[in-house]
């Protein structure tokens, strides 16, 4: 017949071989049927649902994963105007089948979105995936029964599904490629392990990579983009609860999240999970150990293969968004988000960065910590006296050529300028706190005669420390640090040197090292001129100001 034009009928669309036995073939038309073969081809059976209506489509005959004698299958009639969703579910290779569309209701896929593909998930038996005209729905009982997959998905038209490892992979029509991060969550709900009051789920192996083009774009509100500045696509950034930064792109894709992913279930109250003083036993997700009482009651946790903690997250402090962006930017999260249910938390492998100074916009390297080691880790999730504990993998980034020796001696240099850099502004706390009590000292001293020598050290005093501050740290009002046309401090200095080491998988260079030792050196010098001013000067004034006598405060 002629096959030149556009339209093709009663041809096969649908063909999928059995993953169990070989020569076990499966086959749909365009024309509703539906033919088994158990021969590799050489002889075909008719196998079509008697409750499929006629010049039906069969789109996917999708072969389970987990039983050679099931199969899945998916058909549309939307062409003859009928809307139906039409799948069915074979047990006994196609002598009988059952109609898998829901029980209804709030638990079954509606009757007027019809589907297009359904595929069952190789990691899991009973959770199957399927795309119809407006979305995507979910099934953990083998198509019981269906609950549409929501969160950030839009409504479109999904034509096929990939279970690729613990990842769904979605093609729409019309709105890209969508990528379901982590189906563990699912896989434990579905295997009856989601019943405890509170879980922690393993987590996935995350790859340890640097930071692309985006992550050093520091624009946390609004539209950004500029091809110049190497922002290949548009986006609007905001934070989500946790207090990440989160893009979405108007004109590209979004690649996963840079971290580890995890997720963890919280009970309605904290007693439902043995926070009320007593026993808490363990659960199949991790293992139950005791807590700390100078811990938060819930936090979530980061440690290393001996244990040690590398970093911990709490969740948001009551009233923080009605703090002032200098407060804020003092805490600025992530916070491990806790709201009833399963959470979601990606902790980006990176240590904590150096100490925050209220109003300093310099040396902003400094802010975010070094990433981890390849390695193992383990996540812990504290509640109340009772702690969840599983471990997971992080993988350095393939294509790096740098060995683990190189990785270790980069990592201590950046530890080691962070935390010089935390030395600074440490010591310009304290020079801020001298100053300010010093200020209010002596203007109480000047309301009164014969206390001259106390007011003369402490006006010495106020103005030898600023120096040392103007030294380690732009002083003053920062509200524009790039317009700036001051000399660069030694905090911004050296925090530029961890820039470059971090730059890049691999050892520190000889001249990265010799210019962090320099501005560190140059750091110590001022600490401990400070030090000896406050141990020296600061006691010559204290003790002033205690033979002065002054009379006491009085209430207005």
């Amino acid at each position: 017949r002629d096959t030149s034009g556009a339209e093709h009928y009663c041809t096969l669309y649908a063909f999928a071989e059995s993953p169990h036995e070989p020569g076990v073939l499966w086959a749909g038309s365009d024309d509703g049927l539906v033919h088994l073969s158990r021969d590799g081809g050489q002889s075909w059976r008719d196998v079509t649902p008697s409750d499929l209506p006629t010049w039906a489509f069969i789109r996917t005959v999708e072969p389970s994963p987990h039983d050679p004698a099931a199969l899945y299958l998916a058909a549309t009639r939307y062409k003859l105007d009928d809307n139906t969703p039409y799948l069915f579910k074979t047990a006994d290779y196609g002598e009988t089948w059952q109609a898998i569309t829901g029980a209804g209701g709030d638990l079954a896929i509606p009757p007027d979105d019809f589907v297009r593909v359904i595929r069952a998930d190789p990691a899991c038996p009973g959770v199957l995936y399927v795309g119809t005209e407006t979305g995507l729905y979910v099934s953990l009982d083998d198509g019981a029964t269906w609950r549409r997959w929501r969160s950030n998905f839009p409504v479109t038209p999904v034509y096929d599904l990939k279970v690729e490892g613990t990842d769904l992979v979605i093609a729409t029509h019309g709105r890209s490629f969508w990528i379901l991060d982590d189906l563990t969550p699912l896989h434990r709900e579905a295997t009856g392990d989601g019943g405890a009051p509170a879980e922690l789920y393993v987590p996935r192996r995350a790859w340890r990579l640097l930071p692309g083009v985006l992550d050093f774009i520091s624009a946390t509100d609004g539209k950004d983009y500029s091809i110049g500045l190497g922002k290949p696509a548009t986006f609007v950034a905001t934070r989500d609860e946790s207090g990440q930064v989160r893009r979405e792109f108007l004109d590209a894709g979004e690649a996963a999240p840079v971290g580890v992913i995890v997720y963890y279930r919280l009970p309605e109250s904290p007693a439902a999970c043995g926070t009320d003083g007593g026993p808490a036993s363990p659960t199949p997700s991790g293992t139950s150990v005791s807590g700390d009482d100078s811990q938060p009651s819930i936090s979530l946790s980061f440690h290393d293969a001996g244990g040690a903690r590398i970093r911990e997250f709490s969740p948001k402090p009551p009233g923080h968004d009605a703090l002032s962006d200098e407060e804020k930017a003092l805490d600025p999260g992530p916070w491990m988000p806790v709201r009833d249910g399963v959470n979601r938390f990606v902790w980006n492998l990176r240590y904590p960065g150096a100490l925050r100074l209220r109003g300093n916009k310099t040396g902003e390297e400094a802010d975010r910590g070094p990433l981890v080691l390849p390695g193992t880790y383990e996540v812990r999730l504290r509640i109340g006296d009772r702690t969840l504990g599983e471990s997971f993998e992080v993988v350095n980034d393939p294509r790096s050529p740098a060995s683990m020796d190189d990785l270790r001696e980069q990592l201590d240099c950046l530890l080691a300028i962070r935390d010089k850099v935390s030395d600074v502004y440490a010591g310009v706390r304290r020079i801020r706190d001298t100053r300010a009590d010093l200020e209010r000292w002596c203007e109480r001293l000047s309301r009164h005669r014969g206390h001259e020598a106390a007011l003369q050290t402490g006006e010495a005093l106020r103005e030898a420390l600023a120096p040392i501050e103007s030294a380690l740290i732009l002083p003053g009002e920062q509200t524009d640090p790039v317009g700036l046309h001051h000399r660069v401090r030694l905090n911004a200095a050296l925090a530029s040197v961890m820039g470059v080491v971090d730059s890049a998988d691999a050892r520190p260079t000889v001249q990265a090292r010799a210019l962090a030792e320099e501005y560190m050196a140059r750091i110590d010098a001022e600490l401990d001129r400070l030090k000896v001013l406050l141990d020296r000067d600061l006691r010559a004034f204290n003790d002033l100001v205690s033979k002065a006598d002054l009379p006491p405060v009085e209430a207005p």
